[in-house]
């Protein structure tokens, strides 16, 4: 009688434990779905903000530089800002001339930009996949080295930086 109880409740903690584990998954995708859907209404409000932490292939490292951004704002221009995002040390004023969003058919939200600054002409592509608000970015230069960084992609009022006065 002892077992038969003994392995009744041992059942009943397995299926409870892999329950509670289910339910932890979903509001996991729940939760990382919302800020994939905030970071879409950003771009498409042209409103959002990135603080890489990652920055070229494979390279990982956490950004506690808040000098150190994208961020396209109200005025509509994209600022650029840190070497390693801008590729020189001056905050970036990038007119856009031209602002693509698409969606493919997995749900992945593709943003290209064509923009024109004094330091800066070129293409800006923004890849984040379906599921989250983490994003890859490319900067091509029509001269120069390509750029690649990744983050999270925020709207521009939840995101913290810090834009430097020498804007060129």
């Amino acid at each position: 009688m002892i077992k038969r109880v003994l392995t009744v409740l041992i059942i009943a903690a397995v299926s409870a434990t892999s329950l509670f584990g289910q339910n932890k998954k979903a509001e996991r995708q729940a939760m990382e779905q919302a800020k994939f859907d905030k970071a879409k209404a950003a771009i498409d409000a042209k409103l959002f903000a990135m603080l890489p932490d990652s920055y070229g292939p494979g390279a990982v490292a956490a950004n506690v530089d808040e000098a150190n951004f994208m961020a396209m704002e109200e005025d509509g221009f994209l600022y650029l800002q840190g070497a390693s995002i801008a590729g020189n040390k001056y905050t970036n004023k990038l007119e856009v001339k031209s602002y693509e969003v698409s969606t493919d058919k997995k749900g992945n939200v593709n943003l290209k930009m064509i923009v024109s600054g004094s330091m800066i002409n070129g293409r800006v592509e923004i890849q984040m996949r379906k599921g989250s608000n983490y994003a890859d970015v490319m900067v091509t230069p029509n001269s120069g080295n390509r750029l690649e960084f990744s983050g999270e992609i925020l709207p521009k009022t939840e995101a913290k930086y810090f834009k430097r006065p020498n804007v060129i």
